[in-house]
């Protein structure tokens, strides 16, 4: 998108926050065994959405790009010099920075870091996570949805320039049904549900089903009258959608509501609507008017401010939330206090951390994007 849209970011600091819940609170339920904390870090495990937020508008954004420049000069070559400057320069800073300074950096994994780190520089992390025998650490666990993105973006820029907009839809809507009754067939059937269902959590043809969603929105949107039937159908995508989304969550309980962790409705479903309602929310923000109650929620200044930083504290929240999960446990506070104390100080050192890797590397290496800049020409 040429204007930046507030609410995108709103969208981004949301996906963050849920993300970083999932992984925060549950490890500050290791300092209490209250019945109400410990129910409040249960629902916490639904935070994995957040991923699929970012998975959905990732799709929305690039495949608005890539159509907007298809016909101009050097399609690929700004696409992909572009994606590089803002994904490579930290993903590769983090791994250098928590492999040198981490105090935690599990002995297993470094004893197979020749395996683990071109695992972690070809960004294939994802399928090496599926293998018994492959130890991924708590510190980079996490990039195995960035794994995920990089992946579709080799092939998608190469599949929006071949085919047209008609075909493109075609394509998109083919994979996403494919995806999702491989998905509930294989689950079904297999031997294993649990082991299937984690399977299709990390496995890249799986997910990208919920990126295509995302895209499928920008194609959309390409097409004459297609805004106002955005704006007519974009409220209840969302409303249906998150309902949808709820009722799965609902129906993995007393388990958690994560479908890695065993929740089969979340599985068979959970992927889907969570990128419908994620389209629909940014269906919303394309065409609704600025006093939409959504768009005013979303513009919420602290929740944009999380969004512009959100790639940093992905990156970098796990190794925020194990140091000071040890400085915490050996400080023997138990009890609420360190439930709530623990998470409030992950959260805010994450967000230092955030702020210093923009202003010492992002900023700068962003500045170099203007020499890549996508041009659309007269078809």
């Amino acid at each position: 998108m040429e204007n930046r849209i507030e609410e995108l970011d709103g969208l981004r600091g949301i996906a963050v926050v849920l993300v970083m819940a999932l992984h925060i609170f549950k490890r500050a339920a290791y300092f209490t065994e209250h019945p109400i904390l410990e129910t409040f870090t249960k629902f916490t495990t639904v935070g994995w959405v957040g991923v699929d937020i970012f998975f959905t508008l990732s799709g929305f954004l690039i495949t608005s790009i890539l159509l907007k420049s298809k016909t101009g000069e050097h399609y690929f070559r700004n696409f992909y010099v572009r994606r590089a400057l803002r994904i490579f320069p930290l993903y590769y800073a983090a791994i250098a920075l928590i492999l040198l300074f981490a105090p935690k950096v599990e002995p297993e994994f470094i004893g197979q870091l020749n395996v683990a780190l071109p695992v972690m520089l070809l960004y294939q992390q994802n399928w090496a996570m599926l293998f018994d025998g492959f130890h991924m650490s708590q510190y980079f666990g996490i990039t195995w949805s960035l794994a995920i993105e990089e992946q579709f973006y080799l092939l998608w820029p190469l599949i929006v320039y071949r085919l047209d907009r008609e075909r493109l839809v075609k394509f998109s809507l083919g994979y996403i049904l494919v995806s999702w009754l491989a998905r509930i067939l294989v689950v079904s059937l297999w031997h294993d549900p649990g082991q299937a269902a984690s399977f299709f959590f990390y496995a890249s043809f799986a997910r990208f089903e919920q990126v295509l969603i995302g895209g499928l929105l920008a194609i959309f949107l390409t097409f004459e009258g297609a805004q106002e039937q955005a704006r007519r159908y974009s409220v209840p995508v969302f409303a249906v959608s998150f309902a949808i989304f709820i009722v799965l969550c609902l129906m993995s309980l007393p388990g958690d509501p994560h479908p890695d962790f065993g929740s089969l409705p979340l599985t068979y479903g959970g992927y889907t609507v969570s990128a419908l309602f994620s389209a629909g929310l940014i269906g919303v923000f394309i065409t609704h008017p600025p006093q939409n109650t959504l768009r005013r929620i979303f513009r919420f200044p602290p929740l944009a401010f999380l969004g512009k930083y959100s790639y940093s504290m992905y990156l970098f929240h796990m190794a925020a939330a194990l140091i000071l999960l040890d400085v915490f446990w050996h400080s023997e506070l138990r009890g609420w206090k360190p439930f709530v104390l623990y998470p409030v100080a992950a959260y805010a050192a994450t967000i230092m951390i955030a702020l210093l890797t923009w202003h010492l590397l992002e900023k700068h290496m962003l500045n170099f994007k203007k020499y890549f800049t996508a041009v659309q020409t007269p078809k």
